[in-house]
């Protein structure tokens, strides 16, 4: 396989990067059905995330590190409330799991043409904190979710989640392209048609 350089080492004295891949991220989630107008406390459950990428843009995320670890007073104005966040599953459990994916529509994905999904190439050891790679992945653009950012950094902290590698560029701006383009679709009432010959 030819050299080239896709991800880097993601960097643990540094804030969180837009592209970088997490691992283990527990999302807490409300149980609805017991949500009620009481306010009464309202449980939660753990829905786990194995493989995760921030999507959040990197200067925000500059701006809220900076602001948690200033020794002055925080600076509410530049904290987030929540980073975003973007489901990555191995890439042969999308290929298995997903509706109709057949041979066909797979090749689309791992080409980049199919508007829903994103294929990673396998992570080398070289390229990842934990020098153990990660196998192929992919990133369902359906399946995007925000964590409380103080609760994401704390999770970093004790060790639940880690920091494994970061997309450079210009993969992180293919990428980047990529999720914001499907999600800034327009749904049309009827698609267009051609006539046809008579």
């Amino acid at each position: 396989m030819e050299e080239r350089a896709i991800y880097l080492s993601s960097d643990k004295s540094f804030s969180l990067r837009q592209g970088e891949i997490l691992t283990g991220v527990i999302q807490y989630k409300p149980v609805i059905d017991e949500l009620s107008q009481h306010g009464q406390e309202l449980p939660f459950e753990a829905v786990l995330h194995p493989y995760a990428i921030v999507i959040t843009q990197d200067c925000d995320l500059d701006w809220d590190y900076k602001a948690r670890n200033a020794q002055e007073i925080l600076q509410s104005s530049k904290l987030l409330n929540s980073v975003i966040l973007c489901e990555i599953a191995e890439a042969r459990e999308i290929r298995d799991t997903a509706d109709n994916m057949n041979s066909k529509e797979w090749k689309l994905v791992e080409s980049h043409r199919h508007e829903r999904y994103y294929f990673f190439e396998k992570i080398p050891p070289e390229c990842e904190v934990d020098k153990i790679g990660l196998p192929e992945l992919t990133a369902d653009f359906k399946k995007v979710f925000g964590i409380d950012a103080a609760t994401l950094y704390r999770q970093i902290e004790l060790g639940i989640v880690k920091r494994r590698t970061v997309l450079i560029s210009p993969y992180l701006e293919h990428f980047s392209r990529r999720y914001y383009s499907f999600h800034s679709r327009v749904a049309l009432p009827f698609q267009y048609e051609s006539e046809r010959e008579s």
